[in-house]
């Protein structure tokens, strides 16, 4: 049986890193705020997970400065296990908790002069138990995806839901992982709960759709869809460098960190833009008994086999291609852009998208064949011009 526990998600002060050793100035203000919320955790129930946002190590210093991938990966990604997650592992044992983290991690033994968007598990013990590697990102993020070089990551890593929405079975209930922008799509959720998730933990958000309600829609729906806890935990004041006094507006005044239950309520929500967090009871033995004995979890009605002929035919119409960067790493933003567009007009030549009056088409991508070397911003402004 798992008693009830406290799940805590950290909302908090992060920093843009333009090298590796900038994490320090980030994990030197998030271990304090973590451990301050871990005193104070076994007052009710003992604590045992605690939920990072997207950023929280590195900021995002290279999507905003349109950075070259490959730069990036030679000044700011990072190794799992290395230094940085190894601060946070002697934080885990030292509380006995599971932590929840995101990075953007090298990935050699998939591929060379990649970085993926990584969220990871320290158990209890230090270790990693889990990653998953982010699966969507929208236009402005250079990372690469499973998708982008999928042959390659089923050689190496393999297929199916355990090599793309992979979920860490614990003491504590099973846990799946989203990054942003991917649970902007039903399907994360969804693949992660048929792989048996219990508890959902999502981090980072954009500020404006904090504000209007979208980040909490989302979160919501994931929980109710799914029967599954959603610990979501979003930015504080968010800075563009570790150099800067003032923070940006990018995620920092209407963040909305929050812990949903299984029928999509909100157990707990942060809605300001200071460093602060979320805490929540979770019942897991309560949550198996919603979808064991009840008949409002969803879970049982999902008809995937026909779902997934649907998706198939679908395809045919339309589909983002896969192995995108196989051969090259994620291009400037400018053509990333493009190809988006470029997206966008072939659904609207099959008839899948209706343009509004007076709509032309986009150029092609293919008036874009500049090189991907050199420095980022530099590059871009080159394209801009052009």
């Amino acid at each position: 049986m798992i008693e009830p526990y406290m799940a805590f998600a950290i909302q908090s002060k992060t920093y843009g890193c333009t090298s590796r050793e900038d994490i320090k100035k980030n994990l030197h203000n998030l271990i304090p705020q973590i451990e301050g919320c871990l005193y104070m955790g076994d007052v009710l129930y003992p604590t045992k997970l605690v939920v990072l946002s997207e950023g929280a190590l590195q900021g995002f210093y290279d999507e905003h400065s349109r950075m070259d991938h490959v730069e990036a990966c030679k000044k700011i990604a990072i190794t799992l296990p290395g230094e940085e997650s190894e601060k946070l592992a002697e934080v885990a044992k030292k509380w006995k908790v599971y932590l929840v983290a995101q990075a953007k991690v090298l990935e050699p033994d998939i591929i060379k002069d990649r970085f993926f968007n990584t969220a990871f598990i320290i158990d209890p013990e230090g270790n990693i138990i889990h990653k998953h590697r982010k699966g969507r990102v929208f236009t402005p993020e250079s990372t690469t995806t499973p998708c982008d070089v999928y042959d390659i990551w089923k050689e190496k890593v393999g297929e199916g839901l355990d090599a793309f929405y992979p979920v860490a079975d614990t003491p504590i209930g099973r846990i799946g992982t989203m990054i942003c922008y991917e649970g902007y799509f039903c399907e994360t959720g969804r693949m992660l709960a048929l792989n048996g998730a219990e508890i959902l933990c999502r981090g980072g958000e954009l500020e404006h759709h904090c504000n209007i309600g979208v980040w909490e829609v989302m979160n919501r729906a994931h929980a109710v869809n799914n029967s599954c806890y959603m610990v979501a935990a979003n930015n504080g004041p968010k800075f563009h460098t570790t150099s800067e006094s003032v923070p940006s507006m990018t995620g920092s005044t209407g963040s909305d960190t929050m812990i949903c239950n299984y029928r999509g309520q909100i157990l707990s929500r942060v809605d300001k833009p200071h460093v602060s967090y979320a805490a929540a009871v979770i019942n897991i033995e309560e949550l198996r008994t919603f979808r064991v004995k009840g008949m409002m979890s969803l879970l049982p009605h999902v008809s995937a086999e026909l779902w997934g002929e649907l998706y198939l035919e679908a395809a045919k119409k339309f589909c983002w291609p896969k192995n995108l960067y196989a051969e090259e790493a994620p291009p400037l933003y400018p053509e990333r852009k493009r190809f988006y567009k470029e997206i966008v007009d072939q659904m609207i030549g099959k008839g899948l998208l209706s343009p509004p009056e007076g709509f032309e088409l986009h150029e092609r991508i293919e008036e874009y064949e500049e090189p991907r070397k050199g420095e980022g911003q530099e590059k871009e402004e080159e394209l801009v011009k052009k």
